[in-house]
C-alpha cells in the first residue's frame, strides 16, 4: 500500500493550527490635508534670540529681561495655586536704554500673536513713546533693531 502523496493545495486549505504571537496593533487614522499643527517657535526663544543680539548692538548701552515672574505660589495641599508678578501689569519684555540716553522698552511676541496686546502694554509702549523713548514689538531680531536704531 502506498500512500498517496499530498498536494500543496491541501497544506493551503488547512486552517492554522498555531496561535498568533501577537495582536497586530490597530493602523493610525489617517489625518486629513490641512489638518496637521504648523510648528510654532516658542516666544522665550524669540525673547532669547533678540536679547542676545541687542547685547552686542553698538546702539544699546544695557538691555535686560524685566517681566520674570518670580515663582509659584503653593496654596493648600501643596497644589500650585498662581503666579506672583514682580512688575506691574503691561510691563514690556525687554527694557533697557540707547548710547544716547534713551529709553528701549520692546515687548516681544511670536509673529502669529503679533497683534494681541493688552490695554496696559498698548498703554506703557505709547508712554514710553511719548516721552521720547524707543518702544515697539518686535517678533525678530531685525524688528528689535529697527526700534532701537529708530526706524520703526
Amino acid at each position: 500500500m502506498t500512500a498517496a502523496r499530498k498536494k500543496w493545495t491541501d497544506f493551503a486549505a488547512k486552517a492554522s493550527t498555531q496561535p498568533a504571537l501577537f495582536e497586530a496593533p490597530e493602523q493610525p487614522r489617517r489625518r486629513r490635508a490641512g489638518t496637521c499643527k504648523k510648528p510654532s517657535i516658542p516666544e522665550r526663544d524669540i525673547q532669547r534670540q533678540i536679547l542676545s543680539g541687542l547685547l552686542l548692538h553698538p546702539m544699546v548701552a544695557r538691555i535686560e529681561r524685566i517681566n520674570v515672574m518670580a515663582g509659584r505660589l503653593f496654596g493648600k495641599g501643596g497644589k500650585p495655586s498662581r503666579f506672583m508678578r514682580s512688575c506691574a501689569k503691561g510691563r514690556v519684555d525687554l527694557d533697557g536704554f540707547s548710547v544716547t540716553g534713551k529709553v528701549i522698552a520692546i515687548e516681544v511676541k511670536r509673529p502669529s500673536t503679533r497683534n494681541n496686546l493688552t490695554e496696559e502694554q498698548r498703554a506703557y509702549l505709547e508712554q514710553v513713546k511719548r516721552a521720547g523713548g524707543l518702544a515697539g514689538v518686535a517678533t525678530c531680531y531685525e524688528e528689535a533693531a529697527a526700534i532701537v536704531e529708530g526706524r520703526g
